[in-house]
This record gives C-alpha cells, sequence and structure tokens, in this order.
C-alpha cells in the first residue's frame, strides 16, 4: 500500500486516526509505504527538524524521504532535497502524571529518487481529454522536451516524497515476488540495511540511506519464503534460522553501473533504537511479527480477526475487527544482534553527533566492527520492557537509544498538505518544480 500523503497531526502515533488506520492494515500482512513530507524548509528558508508528517510518523510503516539524483547514473552525486521532511516525529502525549511527551521516533526510515522524476500524466476524470488538476495548474510540469500528447495523455516531471515513496512502494512489489514469506517489518529491515548511506546526510535526514534495489532483492533471496505463515501460525520462535537452505548472507555491497558501494548495515528498532549485525537475518528477530509495535517501554499487539467463508469467498480474507492490546511476554530481539546505540552520544546538530550523526560516519563504523553485541536479547516482562536485564517502567527509560533533546532545531510548525503548495512550514515551490 503506498500513501502518498502527509497530513497535520499533533497527535502521537497511538492516537493519532492515520497512523492507527496505517498500523492496522501492517497487521494485516499489508507493507504501508508513506511519503515523509515536503516540510523540510522553513519560512525562512532554512532547514527544519521535526516535520515528518501524519501518518508517516507512525513505527510500523516505511516512511521515505526524497533524493535528488542530479540526473545521472552515478550515485556518488545523489543528495537529499532540501524540502525532504526531517525526523524525528513530534506527536506528543499527555502521560499520567500531566506530563507532555514527545514521540521522538527516528524518522524517515530511508530516501529515494524524488527530484523531477517523469511520469504518466493522467487527463481528468470528466472530459478524458483535459489535463487534471495539478498539470493544468502548473503547465510547466507538463513541458517535456522530446514528448508530445495522444488523446490528453502525456507525460510530465515531478518532485516531491509523494514520487518517492512509489519507488519504494515498488521496491516492496519487488521483494515479495523475489520471496513471497516476507513480513512487513521484514521488508523494512532489509530494505534499510542495504540501503546506501549519502554522504554528508545525517539520521534525520536520509534515514538508513538510498534505496538500493538490486541489493535488498538479494538479501530477500538469501531468507526463508515461509516466515509470514510461520508467524500467523505461530510456528517460528525467537532466533530460528532465518535463512533458506543454502543460502548464505550475502555480501554487504552491491555494484550498480560499474560503481561499488557498501550497505548501511543500519535497521530502525524501538522508536529510538538502531540495530546492525547479520544476525539479524540469520536469526529470526520476533520485531519481525507484523503484528507487533514496540516504542522504547512501549510494546503493543494487534489482533486480527476475519470474516468466515461465505458466498464463494474464502475465510480469511476479508479483516472483521483488529483489537490492540499490551503485549505478552516474549521476546523482541534475540542475542548476537549488535546495538549502535552507544556510537552515537547524545545528539547535537553542532557536534554532527547522536541522531545528527551522518549516517556514512556510523555505517563505516559498523563495517569496522564496531558496536555492541546484546548478549542477553531484548524482552517483555509482565507488560515492560526489559533490555539486558534492565526493566524501564514508571517513565523512566534505561538504555533508551538515541535521546533527542527539546531544543535543537525542532519545528513546530503546521503541515498544510503533501501537494507542494506554499504553507507556513514549505514557503517555495521546490517539492513541486524540483530543485537543481
Amino acid at each position: 500500500m503506498n500513501l502518498s500523503l502527509a497530513a497535520d497531526s499533533t497527535e502521537t502515533w497511538q492516537t493519532d486516526p492515520l497512523a492507527r488506520a496505517a498500523r492496522s492494515a501492517v497487521a494485516a500482512g499489508i507493507t504501508v509505504v508513506v511519503a515523509a513530507g515536503n516540510f523540510g524548509l522553513g519560512a525562512d528558508g532554512k532547514e527544519r527538524y521535526g516535520t515528518v508528517s501524519s501518518p508517516g510518523h507512525d513505527p510500523s510503516v516505511i516512511t521515505v524521504g526524497s533524493a535528488n539524483i542530479k540526473g545521472t547514473a552515478q550515485r556518488s552525486d545523489d543528495s537529499v532535497n532540501f524540502f525532504s521532511s526531517r525526523g524525528p516525529t513530534r506527536g506528543s502525549y499527555v502521560d499520567a502524571r500531566g506530563v507532555r511527551r514527545i514521540d521522538n521516533l527516528l524518522k524517515p526510515d530511508l530516501v529515494a529518487p524524488g527530484n523531477k522524476i517523469l511520469g504518466a500524466r493522467s487527463v481528468d476524470n470528466w472530459t478524458r481529454v483535459l489535463p487534471s488538476l495539478l498539470p493544468a495548474t502548473h503547465p510547466q510540469l507538463t513541458k517535456i522536451a522530446g514528448t508530445s500528447s495522444v488523446g490528453g495523455e502525456s507525460v510530465m516531471m515531478l518532485s516531491g516524497t509523494s514520487v518517492a515513496a512509489p519507488v519504494v512502494a515498488g521496491t516492496a512489489a519487488l521483494l515479495l515476488q523475489a520471496n513471497p514469506g516476507l513480513t512487513p517489518p521484514m521488508i523494512k529491515a532489509i530494505l534499510q540495511y542495504s540501503a546506501q548511506p549519502i554522504v554528508g546526510a545525517n539520521l534525520l535526514q536520509q534515514g538508513a540511506g538510498l534505496l538500493n534495489v538490486s541489493g535488498a532483492v538479494q538479501l530477500a533471496q538469501a531468507l526463508r519464503t515461509d516466515v509470514a505463515s510461520a508467524v500467523e501460525a505461530g510456528k517460528i520462535t525467537a532466533g530460528a534460522n532465518l535463512l533458506a537452505p543454502g543460502k548464505t548472507m550475502p555480501a554487504a555491497s552491491t555494484t550498480v553501473n560499474g560503481q561499488t558501494f557498501n550497505w548501511s548495515r543500519i535497521v530502525f528498532a524501538g522508536g529510538s533504537h538502531l540495530l546492525s549485525g547479520s544476525a539479524l537475518f540469520t536469526k529470526y528477530q520476533p520485531i519481525y511479527d507484523h503484528r507487533l509495535t514496540w516504542v522504547r517501554d512501549i510494546a503493543r499487539r494487534r489482533t486480527v480477526t476475519y470474516w468466515p467463508a461465505a458466498s464463494g469467498i474464502p475465510g480469511n480474507t476479508y479483516p472483521k475487527s483488529i483489537v490492540e492490546a499490551a503485549a505478552g511476554n516474549q521476546w523482541l530481539v534475540t542475542s548476537g544482534v549488535m546495538s549502535a546505540n552507544s556510537l552515537l552520544g547524545s545528539s547535537s546538530w553542532l557536534g554532527k553527533t547522536g541522531a545528527f550523526m551522518p549516517t556514512q560516519t556510523l555505517s563505516t563504523w559498523l563495517a569496522s566492527g564496531s558496536g555492541v553485541v546484546i548478549s542477553e536479547g531484548v524482552v517483555i516482562s509482565e507488560g515492560v520492557v526489559i533490555s539486558e536485564g534492565v526493566v524501564i517502567s514508571e517513565g523512566v527509560v534505561i538504555s533508551e537509544g538515541v535521546v533527542i533533546s527539546e531544543g535543537v532545531v525542532i519545528s513546530e510548525g503546521v503541515v498544510i498538505s503533501e501537494s507542494g503548495q506554499p504553507s507556513p512550514t514549505n514557503p517555495n515551490d521546490a517539492s513541486l518544480l524540483g530543485e537543481p
């Protein structure tokens, strides 16, 4: 499911209606890909963090930012578009003590080409000849050299995270074609782990990096093809072998157009945790259960019930209800997985540390063997999350991962829409017409 939209929301992912709907779709086994939003620039023309919109602020969806490929086949000159929304997420809620809490989830998850992308131009639904609203309003988008119109249909060039998200959605479809047994969280992990970090861009600008279709498919083909059905049936255990018979982990690098680059080796988990290591894919990690949502000390499970068979429609086809409750006792992450949290330090925009660390820097450290191997795993016990034997409860989070301070270049601006039109947080047409 591709959602090229972004709505203003100050609500936490836990209660936001769009986030809850998207999370329900994931719980039903649908991989949901969402545009991060086009609000990376403020009215003053300066970069704004904390502008990821709804439902891209939900932890279960794959949130996609926009990359500028500069019109070249080489990947070394790619950059993150200035208009692409930056993390962290800024939804909030009031806890039992009356204190306002900010979600501050790491987002976006990755970036994909979303600058001056050429595609089909549709006609309006009424006349079937006249252009639809967007090209009618901005005719310059359709003035592409060497193209012509047939029956009112032609091509147009568009920019924005709305056109970057479908690139990732298409890749997700390719992954499911290569391995139909992948769960939505596995697809997200594969896309992040195999992504290519863009030099100079940090974790809140690009997530794990630039989409790497070839590497993602290669990794998907190395994994078992029965995981999704085994998860649904409760027949797979934490730490179970995840590799397909005769398969091994592929080398963490990809060659495209004669250029070889390393994978990021980064996977976001728990809202503010960065995981790495081959154990993420050689062992089954319970966070790959698409019905489970984990953010810091919150672990929730969605239970999906289906209508029985009727009138020629097989059972387990249409969801009847989806109910969310606290997750029961279980593992979240097994031993052997590497934690990269300790490599980041406190978040500082000036110091380029924490959430503002360049993804390439962290990736290079991970490739050299840095990081801490989790020896005891992460588990849920009696309704709270236990990490390395330390209980997280009563609002006090131990080993919370990446902590983002409340006063660092965070925008509380208002998102009007994902259309690319001028707004308080998007004062120009860069997100519509593209950047140089």
